[in-house]
């Protein structure tokens, strides 16, 4: 987004308005995300200009912050990025109204620059609001019943609250680029974020350098039914400790200890791991049987996903460096 003018009444005042949104990617806070870099690999194939490149980052990444704002506002999340979650710092009210009038500002600021094909972008993004809306909110439904939902369910949720934004965002990118591309096999797109949060259902639960940057555990103070922790309860459903652990949100550190602990005990973890490299070679069949070029950005998130899980290290830190230093020419 473009900086505002500090004697201009209309910018003080979207100044004010924004600082829930701005809050979460402010200097300190701000890491190369996983889901914002899943979206920008795919440029390697669309080759979109420079100048559009920079439009499509400043739209991508405040798109990308409203999404966690209303996700922290919705989970209650205590820290995002090593900080308080916006609505912790600016309370309720004020998130809310920034996530309204910031989801404006965008459809307005993008509409210019796509000329004739600006109706089939705000389609787009229409889409992926009902898409992506009604994946969080089959989440919220299921952990609110207090029941645990199936591995279907749980891919039909990371469908809408995941797959369906990278996608839009793939089609921005080729609307940006203004030149035929080369079509995409969007099931494979939705396989990667499948992946990816599969990935960071993991980490959540079994990196404790992840917690640096976010609260020990924090899926369960959330009393979310993230992967590993489906299939701890569906395969062992007799066994209610669980289920009702998750009721007790928010959590101590020993109950998280000991609700951790069981779910290693019923082979969740190693589980979970074992559909990471699933999904991965999945993923590389699919790419090879299409003809593609081989994209090295992608290469790399496989690399330092399972570098993470083998060194128990935090995976956005890590891929931060090696991503600007290998890539810092591409978006």
């Amino acid at each position: 987004m473009a900086a505002s003018n500090k004697s201009d009444p209309q910018s003080q005042e979207e100044e004010i308005l924004a600082r829930p949104i701005k809050h979460v990617s402010q200097p300190g806070s701000e890491t190369l995300n996983l889901w914002k870099r899943s979206i920008h690999s795919y440029n390697f194939w669309i080759k979109c200009p420079k100048d559009a490149q920079k439009i499509f980052a400043d739209f991508s990444d405040t798109a990308y912050d409203i999404f966690i704002v209303v996700d922290d506002l919705e989970d209650e999340t205590k820290l995002r990025r090593g900080i308080s979650s916006a609505h912790e710092v600016y309370g309720v009210p004020l998130t809310v109204q920034a996530v309204v009038y910031m989801a404006c500002k965008l459809s307005h600021i993008l509409t210019p620059h796509l000329e004739k094909m600006k109706h089939v972008a705000v389609d787009h993004f229409i889409q992926m609001g009902i898409q992506s809306f009604t994946g969080q909110g089959l989440e919220i439904y299921f952990r609110d019943i207090q029941k645990c939902p199936t591995f279907d369910d749980y891919r039909t949720i990371v469908r809408g609250k995941s797959s369906h934004p990278v996608m839009w965002g793939i089609q921005l990118l080729k609307l940006l680029a203004k030149k035929e591309t080369t079509e995409f096999n969007f099931d494979v797109v939705d396989k990667l974020c499948y992946f990816l949060q599969i990935y960071n259902d993991y980490i959540n639960l079994h990196n404790t350098k992840y917690a640096t940057v976010r609260v020990f555990c924090d899926d369960l103070d959330e009393g979310k039914f993230s992967y590993p922790i489906i299939h701890a309860i569906r395969s062992h459903p007799n066994d209610r400790r669980l289920l009702d652990l998750l009721k007790k949100r928010p959590l101590d550190m020993e109950t998280k200890k000991l609700f951790v602990n069981i779910m290693d005990s019923f082979g969740s973890f190693e589980y979970t791991r074992n559909a990471l490299e699933d999904l991965k070679n999945e993923i590389r069949a699919d790419l090879e049987k299409t003809k593609v070029e081989k994209n090295p950005l992608i290469e790399r998130i496989f690399h330092d996903v399972f570098s993470s899980l083998d060194n128990e290290i935090y995976f956005d830190g890590l891929f931060r460096v090696r991503w600007l230093n290998t890539f810092g020419d591409v978006i």
